[in-house]
């Protein structure tokens, strides 16, 4: 019998006003208890993901964090990690930690994300709390699996920002999530780290079901058995998926 397993995307998808619906913590307690895999694809790093599990009296069976770039088990164990090459991460901040309504962030693959910059005239975004200020001289001392691009109001900004990378940093990996732009090293993204979570744990023969809102969770979906994104998801990543849903409780008992 092939496995059964549910990847979720954590902010917009389940994680939404600061907390998880009763019911979509409900429906995936009664995939577990059926005896399936429930997996976190997240933007989010592992301190990160920590945080804002807080409270929430929820855990996964397994995370893929950081768009793929690295994954846990439930006890927060660290199982394979890809950070960015320390020279890239060097090259982004030094040319971008100076433009304004851009702010840079670092998320690593330990206990400390950082803020280099903020330039957006806006507080810290939700997602970044509990980020330490850091320089380019920290870059050396800590595995960088993200480096996240905050850009909230500009979307020609967003369009400038991006043809620079690709333009001058061919061999990294860039994906958009919501107002975020994200850096992550070469062939790193949801899909490809889902995958390589399911080769570490010895799953060769299994179901996919993937839910997640945004363009950086269309990757997963390309593999999934079963996509799904959100009625207010754009319209490319709905047409990425198999169907739009309002809540991942919508469905994913259909699957049990």
């Amino acid at each position: 019998m092939p496995v059964k397993i549910a990847a979720l995307d954590f902010d917009g998808t389940l994680h939404r006003g600061g907390t998880i619906a009763p019911q979509d913590i409900a429906a995936i307690d009664a995939w577990r208890k059926a005896g399936h895999l429930a997996i976190s694809a997240t933007g989010r790093s592992r301190s990160s993901l920590t945080r804002g599990l807080t409270g929430l009296n929820r855990t996964f069976d397994y995370n893929v964090l950081s768009n793929g770039g690295s994954s846990t088990d439930a006890e927060n164990n660290l199982l394979f990690g890809h950070p960015l090459p320390s020279s890239a991460v060097r090259t982004l901040v030094s040319t971008f930690h100076q433009l304004d309504g851009l702010a840079v962030y670092g998320t690593t693959l330990g206990d400390n994300d950082g803020v280099f910059s903020n330039n957006t005239g806006q507080k810290r975004n939700k997602l970044t709390e509990g980020f330490i200020e850091m320089t380019v001289d920290d870059i050396p001392f800590h595995d960088f699996a993200v480096v996240p691009f905050w850009v909230p109001t500009d979307m020609n900004l967003r369009e400038i920002v991006i043809d620079w990378i690709r333009k001058h940093l061919p061999h990294v990996a860039i994906t958009t999530n919501h107002n975020f732009i994200d850096i992550m090293a070469a062939g790193v993204n949801k899909g490809s780290g889902i995958q390589q979570l399911l080769a570490y744990l010895g799953i060769n023969d299994y179901e996919l079901y993937t839910f997640g809102d945004s363009w950086n969770d269309i990757p997963m979906h390309e593999i999934a058995h079963r996509s799904h994104s959100f009625d207010f998801s754009p319209t490319d990543v709905k047409d990425a998926s198999h169907q739009v849903i309002r809540r991942v409780s919508d469905c994913l008992m259909d699957y049990a």
